[in-house]
């Protein structure tokens, strides 16, 4: 493999972004891009350094100088630790920066993978049943912020704040209007629409893991 591919098959493997490694590198996204499609060949030392430090690899593989049979005999890439983000439980009705900058009181632990894009993150406990389906009432949610909501799938999960309060729900999103989707095993949860040209809404994150009770009751 070039340098380029061994760059993007360690990033998915780390379940990465673009962003994520353009931060780590304190560098572009289109940089990132040009990097793993080999447009740039010439990765300054500095930077191969870190990548092979953040990768658990040698800096030699990075650079293709080793062979991927020699690679997996040396490095196991485990995913099985945690780490710990901090997040208020005690949160009443008031504004968006109460709601994220309250002091905390309680942890979670996060699974490692997403440890670079920790300051992206915001953990929250669901009270309700509106998701149920998917994540039961009790669980923990951790959020990644988004920057454009209508760049979401249809159907993502999302943790959204609306009418001075905030709610897990799947979103549909269209140019001048919202439609926040209940997912329960109870009918009577109703979606929410909002029209963005008369109704303050704002996309907290959209949801890329959760903790369900039984194993918040098993890990504390």
């Amino acid at each position: 493999m070039s340098k380029g591919q061994i760059i993007r098959k360690l990033r998915k493997e780390y379940d990465m972004t673009l962003d994520d490694l353009a931060e780590l590198l304190n560098t572009t996204r289109q940089t990132i891009h040009k990097y793993e499609n080999d447009i740039i060949t010439n990765i300054p030392s500095d930077k191969i350094e870190i990548l092979a430090n953040t990768f658990h690899v040698s800096p030699a593989y990075i650079m293709g100088w080793e062979s991927d049979a020699l690679q997996e005999l040396d490095v196991k890439i485990k995913f099985d630790d945690y780490f710990p983000l901090h997040y208020c439980t005690n949160l009443s009705a008031g504004s968006l920066e109460e709601l994220l900058d309250n002091d905390p009181d309680a942890i979670v632990y996060v699974p490692i993978k997403f440890q670079l894009r920790k300051n992206r993150l915001h953990a929250f406990k669901v009270n309700g049943t509106s998701m149920d389906n998917v994540i039961p009432d009790g669980s923990i949610v951790i959020a990644e912020k988004v920057d454009n909501a209508l760049d979401l799938k249809d159907g993502t999960i999302v943790v959204a704040w609306v009418d001075n309060g905030a709610t897990v729900k799947r979103l549909y999103a269209k140019e001048s209007s919202v439609t926040l989707m209940p997912d329960s095993s109870d009918k009577s949860h109703r979606p929410i629409d909002v029209n963005l040209e008369t109704s303050p809404i704002q996309i907290i994150g959209r949801v890329i893991w959760h903790m369900n009770p039984d194993d918040i009751a098993k890990m504390y």
